[in-house]
């Protein structure tokens, strides 16, 4: 794989923090002093990423890839780890998750891709500094880990810099900002808060995107608009069979395979709508639409509607007749971010 390929795969998955691709390495830069590297954006979205292991003293470090975590087996255990410059570091596969990579973010280590169990990679450990690397694929999803050498200093999500053994839970920052909707959103993994797009005519939202352990998401997975905004679901996945099902509102896509389909919406009045894939949903793929204010007590009289004219359009079943069921979300203030 070329510097190019490599660096344009990253890119599309997410993986690479920052600008800076020309004029030296893609490090993740410091902000908060000179000597710290600052992780927190690296590794918003990777379970157990709070705790740095300190493997100090040890003369090979292993690293296993494939662990449980991001929604299956798509982690790295440890996931940050702290070692002696020069000592030599090891990946080794699980053989879970299926075929991944490691491949560091400022390009001086790279792996080839391997499934089976018992696989391993070496590479020896820089003198100084903080190398994040990713599984190329899965590095949307929070598949990414670090190398901390020496004294170097790193901060982490929920403000952790500190050595605290393993790792074994996500941390939970951030959940102030990222309400579930009683729950509709617990289980979807690439959910990191609500996109405000207010102020646009039309949001497009992706279907069969990468989380929940494969192309099984709506990105972003949870949107505000204003009332009137037109809401196209584009199928960019080709893991399966996806549609956009929303059934106490009473609209539905057709359930289509492949990509170059979309299926369209415009929103009217303020509400709620808390709609899923079918055969994925109970994997987390699952998405919100708030509308306006939200939740009120009263219906609109406008409701959704059909838009027509979209290239690849489904058909919405009785769009016509559908209301905007305006439901009570508890866990949310819809002027907390105004």
């Amino acid at each position: 794989m070329t510097d190019c390929t490599r660096r344009d795969v990253l890119a599309g998955t997410g993986a690479l923090v920052g600008a800076g691709l020309v004029g030296g390495p893609l490090l993740a830069r410091p902000v908060r002093a000179a000597e710290e590297t600052d992780l927190t954006e690296w590794f918003a979205k990777t379970d157990g990423a709070d705790a740095v292991v300190d493997a100090t003293g040890e003369d090979e470090v292993v690293v296993k890839v494939g662990s449980p975590g991001n929604g299956g087996d798509f982690g790295f255990s440890p996931v940050a780890v702290r070692v002696d410059p020069g000592v030599t570091v090891t990946w080794e596969w699980t053989g879970a998750g299926g075929s991944h990579n490691v491949v560091a973010e400022d390009g001086s280590f790279e792996s080839e891709y391997y499934s089976e169990a018992g696989a391993t990679f070496s590479t020896e450990a820089p003198v100084a500094g903080v190398v994040p690397y990713a599984c190329a694929p899965h590095s949307a999803m929070g598949m990414r880990g670090a190398l901390v050498v020496g004294d170097a200093a790193v901060a982490l999500p929920g403000g952790s810099g500190g050595e605290n053994g393993p790792a074994d839970g996500a941390s939970d920052d951030g959940d102030a900002e990222k309400p579930s909707f009683d729950g509709w959103l617990d289980r979807t993994d690439n959910y990191d808060g609500v996109a405000d797009r207010r102020g646009e005519s039309e949001v497009t939202v992706e279907v069969g995107a990468m989380g929940n352990g494969g192309e099984f998401a709506f990105e972003p997975a949870a949107i505000r608009v204003d009332p009137g905004t037109t809401v196209v679901w584009e199928w960019v996945g080709t893991a399966g069979a996806y549609d956009v099902v929303d059934d106490e509102l009473g609209y539905a896509s057709e359930r289509v395979r492949g990509t170059d389909h979309e299926f369209a919406l415009a929103f009217d009045g303020d509400g709620l709508s808390k709609y899923e894939c079918t055969t994925y949903g109970d994997r987390g793929m699952r998405g919100v639409v708030f509308v306006g204010e939200g939740p009120v007590d009263t219906l609109t009289p406008t409701g959704v509607a059909a838009v027509a004219g979209t290239t690849g359009l489904l058909a919405a079943v009785g769009a016509a007749g559908l209301r905007l069921h305006l439901r009570t979300s508890s866990q949310y203030d819809p002027n907390a971010d105004r």
